[in-house]
């Protein structure tokens, strides 16, 4: 049994350790240069490429989640790389999405209404092989579609685009949960906040009208039905049956529209 026993070391024994290694400094001494550099060519894991809708999914952004960091301080660092879904038609017409990516944040020389809340910014987006920029209000609340999803990937192969990458996307979570938890800490004025706009600060354009189910992301199920627009049909009047010559009743005959030849 006196083998067996000195396969595990006392307690007594690994306690010590412990406390001798909580006294030793982690530090590498200056004066020795290789334990040094040991230290820092200490390989990182390596950053997988994001491959599924799911781990795509954690960079996405709403509008109604943009909302909420409009106030945050970095509000620039903590959009630049996330992905968005995008209605890429203009008005008037069916809405038609994309997954996107925030390059840049800009703002505008007028504000604009985005579900109420006055702003002026805009973001940059890639998607495809162009960058254009788009209000907040092109963006959608949906979740990504497994089509639009199997389009980006494809679309990223055929530009040689680099994928997001695992490193990022946990990056991405840390700098949304201190920009979310940071939120209303430290209070401002909106003249103060990042893209909230105060009452008069700048001219507004109209709110503008739409489906209200568009207006907030969304698709109809069906398509639409309007009426159409008729002209009204103007009564032609009927002509009048000529009246007989003979006349029993002793009334005058009314007179005929026919002529009689010059009489």
């Amino acid at each position: 049994s006196g083998p067996q026993a000195r396969l595990h070391r006392p307690k007594a024994e690994i306690l010590r350790e412990l406390r001798r290694l909580r006294a030793t400094s982690v530090r590498a001494d200056d004066d020795d240069p290789d334990e040094l550099q040991l230290t820092l060519s200490l390989p990182a894991a390596p950053a997988k490429p994001v491959r599924t809708l799911e781990q795509l999914d954690a960079l996405r952004l709403t509008r109604h989640r943009i909302k909420q960091l409009l106030g945050c301080s970095g509000f620039d660092q903590v959009l630049s790389n996330c992905f968005v879904r995008l209605n890429v038609n203009a008005g008037g017409v069916p809405p038609e999405y994309r997954i996107a990516e925030i390059v840049l944040v800009d703002e505008l020389a007028e504000g604009y209404y985005v579900d109420k809340l006055a702003t002026n910014v805009v973001l940059h987006l890639r998607y495809e092989d162009v960058v254009q920029k788009h209000e907040l209000n092109d963006i959608s609340n949906m979740a990504f579609t497994r089509e639009e999803f199997e389009l980006w990937r494809d679309n990223c192969i055929c530009q040689a685009i680099e994928w997001p990458t695992t490193e990022l996307v946990a990056r991405k979570k840390i700098d949304l949960y201190n920009a979310l938890n940071s939120e209303g800490k430290a209070p401002s004025p909106p003249s103060q906040q990042s893209g909230l706009l105060a009452a008069n600060s700048m001219p507004m354009r109209p709110v503008p009208r739409g489906g209200l189910l568009e207006r907030f992301g969304g698709t109809y199920p069906w398509k639409l039905q309007r009426p159409l627009t008729v002209a009204p049909v103007v009564p032609v009047p009927l002509p009048l049956e000529p009246v007989a010559s003979g006349n029993s009743s002793g009334e005058e005959p009314a007179p005929s529209l026919v002529s009689d030849g010059g009489e």
